[in-house]
């Protein structure tokens, strides 16, 4: 990578930015997993893509990604992020700045779309899902992965507002993702279907050996202490979840 570009948040996320890594990757890997393949439409949309580094992975996987985003420098920042890696197909990428209620493409235009946490940015969640199901293939999929139920009033992200406010200025949203919220909007949107993908990141549960033997061997103790933390994150701190059209 060029030197002037090593020290650039916007090129280097989602690494070097102070975000846990492990935490991202295990997110972005539980995302990909749900993507639905499609062989008569390999188009992807990156939603609220940001600095694109979702959009650059997708592309590496030979998707046709079109990312998407209302800040007016995004599209530079992701032409620069992919002009500094040779192996990337810019063939299959595209820029398009617009808003996230009014989505500038055509009926059936994508066969999967990738909001990754970006739904809690938005004023209207039923004018965003109502532009999703409009703009996805019959049969197709939307992915999210967002925080949950608590997250406007986590400490994590007060300290985010309190430290950032001047930065992000008076319109900045820092939305809860409540469940049951999204799947009535959803159903009312026309959506078949939520599937909900419960997991917890890495290090949250560690076992020794003799204890790991007593949880397959149904210590029950050990198993509602699993069940107790797998159910509280996945609808408090964190949710991963998509719609299908």
């Amino acid at each position: 990578m060029d030197l002037k570009y090593q020290n650039n948040p916007a090129l280097t996320e989602p690494f070097k930015v102070g975000r846990d890594e492990s935490r991202l990757l295990f997110d972005v890997g539980i995302a990909f997993s749900c993507i639905k393949k499609n062989p008569c439409n390999n188009k992807i949309l990156d939603f609220a893509a940001g600095t694109c580094w979702i959009s650059e992975w997708l592309n590496r996987m030979g998707f046709d990604v079109v990312a998407c985003d209302i800040f007016r420098d995004f599209s530079s920042v992701g032409k620069q992020r992919f002009s500094l890696d040779q192996r990337l197909n810019l063939e299959l990428m595209s820029f398009v700045l617009c808003d996230g209620g009014a989505i500038s493409f055509k009926n059936h235009s994508f066969a999967n779309i990738i909001c990754f946490d970006s739904l809690h940015h938005m004023t209207d969640y039923r004018k965003i899902l109502q532009e999703m199901y409009r703009i996805l293939i019959p049969g197709g999929r939307t992915i999210f992965i967002e925080p949950g139920a608590k997250h406007s009033q986590s400490k994590e992200t007060i300290e985010f507002i309190a430290a950032n406010k001047k930065r992000l200025g008076p319109d900045w949203i820092e939305r809860d993702v409540i469940l049951e919220e999204i799947f009535q909007i959803s159903q009312q949107c026309g959506f078949r279907e939520m599937v909900i993908k419960p997991f917890l990141f890495p290090g949250m549960m560690n076992y020794f050996f003799d204890e790991w033997q007593q949880f397959r061997n149904g210590n029950l103790d050990l198993a509602n202490c699993y069940l107790t933390q797998l159910k509280d994150f996945n609808y408090n701190n964190r949710v991963c979840f998509y719609l299908d059209k």
